[in-house]
């Protein structure tokens, strides 16, 4: 099944979405889930305030901690009868009724500065409103069953001046299921020694300080619920995941809307692409992209267009071989079959000179076959080459001096510069002279009469550079470039006995380019043509 690129992009940008909103659910439920039992202990640890202040006001009357009890399992109760017997009484306080059992009495306050502080709970984030969190459940109704009253005060216990704490008394049950927070309180003094509530253990917990005046005297502690908060963070993450969801349903939507937008911004110039392919595939090189984006679709459009561009050049180029091949080899089998059809009229007569003639058409007509099939083998990487190591100056001194007879019959000079101290590289002999030859010969032939020929080297760094100069005429500047390319001429109209076939250099350019150099040409200071042959230097 195919599917578009509008279609790819919405899942894509779908499935990021959704992993997205499923990522932040879960971090969410992780950091609501650690910050709601903090959040909700220090809302506890504030709803303790009244038993604080209990604390710290027995202490006052008795000026320590004999007023706890003794015995271990009621130290242990002891904090959970207090803040029950204060819920209690604040209940009876607000509605007047009385308590269950006996009636709790407590003579008025006089009104007076309070002479101990009670200090705020330890710090912690800012606390909601009440209704954020469930109240403390009542505790459960007090039958007339067990009575629990603090010990009388110290007859020589010191009061706080205005305040005045009469014995107070409380009904109990003997079995109570008290509430998870009665059940989490622990009093320390000072030291963090245990006084009263939960035996202190490991558990995670918080705790607010209690003073007598400027004195530090005891810490009410809080620990920590297994799980105090799911209830309120499942309730929390029920409200977030409705919202999320209906993100989640935007972004859908969304999601539709930019990948059909993207999608028709990719797919504009993919089509051109892929219809521009079609019409290179049936042979329209001519075919051009538009390059007016600058993202990787500008930059595959205009790699494009360099392909269709060689692409155009390479079938020019063909083209053009054909003509030229089917032109050189047509001109000596032509000059052949007129020489033949004439001796066979009788026109002309076998004689040595008409054979000769003959035989130089044959020569040449084998020289293009020759080169033709060279240059065949070197484009697709089967010309044979047997590297070796050698001296090329001297094997292009050695090339030189077999044409001074043609030197000599077009009256130029040929001069060398002196010999170099490295001029070793590895080679093909035959090849490389194949090379030179063809240069000493395109400069005989193109050089005018009087003229000279110097050959020269030298070395730059790691490379060894020949340079084979002649004098005038020179080569046009437009010429330049191209020289080198198949059939190629300076002068179109000069006949193949004066300009050859064109396929001497650039057969030289192949077989340079085999042994790892380059050729190139330029103007000459004698006037002419100058071309450097460079080679890498052998190692040593």
């Amino acid at each position: 099944m195919k599917f578009s690129i509008g279609v790819r992009l919405f899942i894509a940008v779908l499935l990021s979405i959704f992993g997205v909103a499923a990522l932040a659910l879960a971090l969410m439920a992780e950091k609501v889930s650690e910050s709601f039992a903090d959040y909700a202990i220090q809302i506890e640890l504030n709803r303790l305030q009244e038993v604080s202040d209990d604390v710290q006001m027995r202490y006052a009357e008795q000026q320590d901690w004999s007023f706890l009890p003794t015995d271990a399992q009621e130290k242990r109760d002891w904090l959970s009868a207090e803040l029950i017997r204060l819920y209690q009484q604040k209940n009876n306080l607000d509605t007047g009724n009385q308590p269950f059992g006996k009636r709790i009495t407590s003579p008025a306050v006089a009104p007076a500065a309070p002479v101990a502080k009670v200090a705020p709970a330890a710090p912690a984030a800012p606390v909601a409103p009440d209704a954020l969190l469930p109240a403390l459940p009542p505790p459960p109704p007090t039958p007339p069953s067990l009575s629990i009253a603090p010990p009388p005060p110290s007859p020589d216990a010191k009061r706080l001046p205005g305040i005045s704490l009469a014995s107070t008394q409380i009904e109990r049950p003997a079995t109570i299921s008290l509430p998870s927070l009665y059940s989490r309180i622990t009093l320390l003094d000072n030291s963090h020694r245990y006084l009263a509530g939960r035996l202190p253990d490991k558990t995670s917990s918080a705790s607010r300080s209690i003073y007598f005046g400027d004195q530090l005297i005891a810490y009410l502690q809080v620990t920590k619920s297994d799980q105090p908060t799911d209830s309120m963070a499942r309730v929390f993450l029920q409200k977030q995941t409705e919202i999320i969801v209906i993100i989640i349903a935007l972004s859908i939507l969304l999601s539709a809307v930019a990948a059909s937008l993207l999608a028709m911004h990719f797919r504009r110039p993919i089509r051109a692409l892929l219809e521009g392919s079609r019409l290179l595939s049936n042979g329209n090189f001519a075919t051009r992209l538009g390059e007016t984006r600058s993202d990787e679709l500008g930059e595959l459009a205009h790699s494009f267009n360099q392909l269709a561009g060689k692409l155009e050049r390479a079938e020019q180029t063909r083209k053009q071989w054909v003509a030229d091949t089917s032109h050189e080899l047509r001109t000596p089998i032509s000059v052949l079959r007129a020489q033949l059809e004439a001796m066979q009229d009788g026109i002309r007569q076998a004689s040595p000179e008409n054979i000769a003639l003959m035989l130089r058409q044959i020569l040449s007509l084998n020289k293009l076959i020759d080169e033709l099939y060279a240059l065949a083998r070197a484009d697709v990487g089967e010309l044979e080459y047997h590297m070796q190591s050698l001296d090329a100056w001297q094997l292009a001194v050695q090339e030189a001096d077999n044409f001074k007879e043609k030197l000599e019959a077009k009256q130029l000079r040929l001069t060398m510069a002196e010999a170099i101290a490295n001029s070793k590289v590895q080679g093909d002999p035959d090849r490389l002279r194949q090379v030179f030859s063809n240069l000493f010969e395109n400069s005989i032939r193109y050089t005018a009469p009087g003229g000279c020929i110097h050959l020269s080297a030298q070395q730059r760094e790691n490379t060894l550079v020949l340079t084979l100069d002649d004098s005038a005429p020179a080569v046009p500047e437009v010429a330049l470039a191209r020289l080198g390319e198949r059939f190629y001429r300076v002068d179109p109209s000069r006949n193949r006995q004066q300009g050859g076939a064109g396929l001497g250099l650039a057969l030289c350019a192949r077989i340079m380019q085999a042994h790892h150099g380059k050729i190139a040409f330029s103007h000459a200071p004698s006037g002419g043509l100058r071309v450097d042959l460079s080679f890498p230097l052998e190692a040593r």
